[in-house]
């Protein structure tokens, strides 16, 4: 769906606000309340947040990210007070003697919520409320009246729901305070592109162009993926109980820590369909009414996907044998220079986001980087990535059916071949951070002789295509974070739970 063109009032160039200079929350203030945009660092990622009462500043969030409109966004508020003036609520003369009521709260925040809000507030942690007033039940009839605030209909793509989160990072809580608005925040990259999670990772997308009015910089996101999205089921018509919460985004809150939250508070097994296990979306469940209609990003559209290389999930696999009709992770990346070939006849180029143990085990070594390719470039991540050296493949079966074409596999030494380790692999949380900086480092590295975008001089231009042409992502253990991280490694290969290629380590 296309997004409404909205006249932009700024500069095309966004300008970077140091989070050390004074003067920058105010002016990141300013600009917010003049209807512009503003990049700011959260614990997730960076997001680009506008005015969430405001259809002005709103529509510019979508026509700088090339977002479809149909794709809602999740508000950002400073607190409990701010959080309810956006949800319909209990008449005034009701409202103080709900509030000290055992497990009572004002308004839709049921007491699971509740539960979640005092153990995950502030943090990673979306809450999808229902915006609407009519009863769930005949014993709630006529008792809820309009927020006090109303956000713009686009924030919400006109459902009768608002997803929300109170953010921890301590920049993004001083500007929602600062500016006293609740921010509608989605990730601040060009729609369908991997996440930022740095300044120059939003500089780079939304920089030059785009009509935002700012980036405060605030350093690198110390979760790395997006924010986990729950929402809230009611009992069904005649059943009783106090409903359920199901996973709409796995994220930076895992399934296990809800689950842990929910038995603490007391809610036990009733909070799914099956005996006590959160339902994750995509995982557990599908449904094509929440993909026609999402009510939290990420549902629908594509997602995470390099603009220059393409990725491509791998999972090693420990069994021995040469006779096992297993390629090695050498003669993947031997298959792929052949079929795929270099660009313009150049050296065909891998990047490997592998931990640090299947590294390891595959023998690589270290070789010097040029200087173009250093981690001097634009994409520059603090996680160290090197041009490595692979060693020959191990003999097995797989090589021995391959060797009436050996003849036209390329040499290995003729692949330039880049590491960006995940981690170890019992760390998802490690992956989570690096994930998407690898992503865009790789795809951004530019060719022997080339400079990086954002490093050319004037006049002088890029040459060719950037970006490596293969992305070999490992798959991690899907627990805890790691479920987030396959999520995101999984839409960046081009979608759906399949499409993982095995190698023998």
């Amino acid at each position: 769906m296309s997004t409404s063109t909205i006249p932009i009032a700024s500069s095309s160039s966004s300008h970077l606000l140091p989070s050390s200079s004074p003067t920058s929350l105010s002016t990141a203030s300013s600009l917010l309340h003049a209807h512009l945009p503003v990049a700011f660092p959260t614990e997730t990622v960076y997001g680009l947040g506008a005015s969430a009462l405001s259809s002005i500043a709103v529509k510019r969030i979508f026509e700088a990210k090339g977002r479809p409109s149909d794709n809602p966004l999740i508000v950002h508020v400073g607190g409990r007070e701010m959080l309810e003036s956006l949800l319909p609520r209990l008449p005034e003369a009701e409202e103080g003697a709900d509030k000290k009521g055992k497990g009572r709260a004002v308004g839709p925040i049921n007491p699971m919520y509740e539960a979640l809000m005092q153990r995950f507030w502030p943090g990673p942690l979306s809450l999808v409320f229902s915006l609407s007033t009519t009863p769930s039940s005949s014993s709630d009839a006529s008792r809820l009246v309009p927020p006090r605030l109303t956000v713009a209909p686009e924030v919400t793509a006109s459902l009768p729901s608002l997803c929300v989160r109170m953010p921890s990072h301590p920049l993004a809580l001083s500007l929602i305070r600062h500016s006293n608005l609740p921010l509608a925040a989605p990730s601040a990259n060009l729609s369908s592109r991997p996440s930022p999670t740095s300044a120059q990772h939003v500089m780079a997308d939304l920089g030059e162009g785009r009509g935002v009015g700012a980036v405060l910089e605030g350093g690198e996101c110390d979760v790395g993926v997006e924010s986990t999205v729950v929402d809230y089921v009611p009992p069904a018509e005649g059943e009783s109980g106090e409903g359920r919460l199901r996973v709409l985004r796995a994220g930076g809150v895992s399934a296990e820590a809800i689950e842990s939250c929910l038995r603490d508070a007391g809610f036990g097994a009733s909070t799914s369909d099956e005996g006590g296990s959160i339902q994750v979306y995509s995982r557990d469940f599908k449904s094509t009414e929440l993909e026609a209609k999402p009510t939290t990003p990420g549902m629908k559209y594509k997602h995470y996907a390099p603009g220059n290389s393409k990725v491509v999930l791998v999972r090693p696999n420990g069994k021995k044998g040469e006779n096992e009709v297993m390629p090695s992770l050498q003669d993947l990346v031997q298959l792929a220079a052949l079929t795929q070939g270099g660009e313009d006849g150049g050296a065909f180029r891998v990047g490997l986001m592998l931990t640090t143990e299947t590294l390891a085990s595959v023998g690589s070594t270290p070789r010097p980087s040029s200087p173009a390719t250093a981690a001097s470039h634009s994409a520059a991540p603090a996680t160290p990535c090197e041009r490595i050296t692979l060693p020959p493949p191990p003999p097995s079966l797989f090589a021995q059916l391959a060797a009436g074409e050996e003849s036209n596999l390329p040499p290995l030494s003729a692949v330039e071949i880049y590491a960006y380790p995940l981690g170890e692999r019992s760390k998802p949380e490690q992956a989570a951070k690096r994930l998407f900086g690898g992503l865009r480092w790789l795809d951004a590295l530019p060719r022997a002789g080339e400079v990086a975008v954002g490093e050319e001089k004037p006049g002088e231009k890029q040459k060719g295509k950037e970006g490596v042409d293969l992305i070999l992502v490992e798959a991690v253990p899907e627990e805890g974070v790691g479920l987030a991280v396959m999520e995101r490694a999984r839409k960046a290969a081009g979608g759906g739970t399949g499409g993982e290629m095995e190698f023998r380590i």
